[in-house]
């Protein structure tokens, strides 16, 4: 079985994840572009979305918001999430995806994690994506796992890590960081760049092709409420972690943080602000 990280264990277990569903955004046009054109294959595609959580990049590939974004032509397309209270809450969410658009396909999440597929059903050679969305940086085994996925993955096949990360580019975020960050319990958060080791493991360089990094910078519409489930959403932040006296003190801080920072108002009088993210791509092509 797949070692899970304590902190990821707690903080997304049975009861924190409607609040994650919710407060967490979606992923910019581009950045969606960047990995549907650095596909071979134009379908029908599969799939593995390993760390899908309760699957808000899934129902971004499944039922794109705009003509802004590209359409995938899925055959099958296949969470795998350690956590079962991620998992029910996928479940859940896929209702807001219109039915129409699953007829034909294959559309489920099991139980694993990133160097074990094997409850997906799916062929070892005949994966022409493996994703991995606000994630891979909880991969405890980044030899095992680059493994496991370069042999699912077909010939011309590509794995993606996508982190949609906050700005560091205005002053509330950059003090907003410097709030929530001392409490992460050592976890091995992505601005730490713990994930980065990955690329030096033999697995890597035997199999894999030297990434290809982007960037995209955008803006979303958030008001005090919504920023602060933001933060709450962390998986050092849940309840389990941070609460009683210490939680009432954390949001007070929080919540004076953001009324008195300089904002970029979108619509003051209903409270809305922009709120930068910058979106990390990595595109990793099987080596020949």
């Amino acid at each position: 079985m797949s070692k899970i990280h304590p902190t990821a264990v707690s903080g997304f277990g049975e009861g924190t994840n409607d609040l994650y569903d919710r407060a967490r955004p979606s992923y910019p046009a581009q950045a969606i572009h960047t990995v549907h054109s650095s596909l071979t294959s134009s379908g029908p595609l599969t799939i593995l979305e390993p760390g899908s959580g309760t699957g808000i990049f899934t129902r971004l590939l499944l039922s794109p918001p705009s003509a802004s974004y590209p359409k995938w032509d899925i055959g099958k397309l296949v969470g795998v999430e350690p956590s079962a209270g991620m998992r029910a809450q996928w479940e859940k969410s896929l209702a807001k995806v219109p039915q129409d658009v699953l007829e034909g396909k294959d559309v489920r999440v099991v139980d694993g994690g990133f160097d074990d597929f094997s409850k997906t059903g799916v062929t070892k050679g005949e994966v022409d994506l493996v994703v991995i969305a606000q994630a891979w940086h909880w991969c405890p085994d980044h030899e095992k796992a680059f493994r496991e996925i370069a042999s699912y993955l077909s010939p011309t096949g590509i794995l993606a890590f996508v982190w949609n990360l906050e700005s560091s580019s205005s002053k509330i975020q950059r003090d907003l960081r410097a709030l929530y960050e001392p409490y992460d319990l050592g976890s091995p958060q992505y601005y730490k760049m713990l994930w980065r080791k990955g690329f030096e493991t033999p697995a890597y360089k035997e199999l894999f092709e030297p990434p290809a990094e982007s960037h995209t910078e955008w803006a979303w519409g958030m008001t005090e409420d919504s920023l602060v489930d933001r933060v709450f959403s962390k998986s050092f932040m849940t309840p389990t972690h941070l609460h009683g006296q210490a939680r009432t003190d954390f949001e007070a801080s929080l919540r004076k943080l953001i009324r008195e920072a300089d904002k970029e108002w979108v619509d003051q009088p209903n409270g809305v602000f922009n709120f930068k993210y910058d979106t990390h791509v990595v595109i990793m092509r099987k080596k020949p």
